[in-house]
């Protein structure tokens, strides 16, 4: 909804008449895809950043926040399932433990990507994702 100079609101339905179906197309969906899953994972990097700042200064909140990151992990593994899931984790992970230079995933192609920011990521979950459909085919 936009709101027009007098304040008055109206839609696309409104000017375009009832009888227009409008429909979202692919490149938009991945686009909104690719979007999510961005801000997800650098909104988790960001925590565990600031997660390691205070715990180096000696404010451990690790037992605070572990139930919301259980919850976290699981609505990932129920949203991108168990392969994509686990690979997420584990660069979360790597990311965590060796700031995150060069990780680099070996794919059951025997290809290696390297994966050092979340859009990397998004984009070998992809292939991983093409590489699983054609094996399981």
């Amino acid at each position: 909804m936009k709101k027009s100079k007098e304040n008055r609101e109206f839609s696309i339905k409104d000017i375009l008449g009832s009888g227009v179906s409008i429909k979202e197309t692919n490149k938009s969906k991945i686009k909104k895809d690719k979007d999510f899953f961005v801000n997800l994972v650098t909104s988790l990097i960001g925590i565990d950043s600031r997660t390691g700042i205070l715990i180096g200064m000696g404010v451990d909140l690790v037992l605070y926040e572990d139930p919301y990151h259980n919850i976290i992990e699981g609505l990932i593994f129920k949203h991108y399932g168990s392969t994509k899931g686990e690979i997420i984790m584990w660069w979360l992970g790597e990311k965590r433990s060796f700031g995150g230079k060069n990780i680099t995933l070996q794919g059951i192609d025997g290809n290696q990507y390297t994966i050092n920011t979340a859009i990397q990521l998004y984009q070998a979950l992809n292939k991983v994702e093409k590489i699983i459909n054609k094996f399981s085919s």
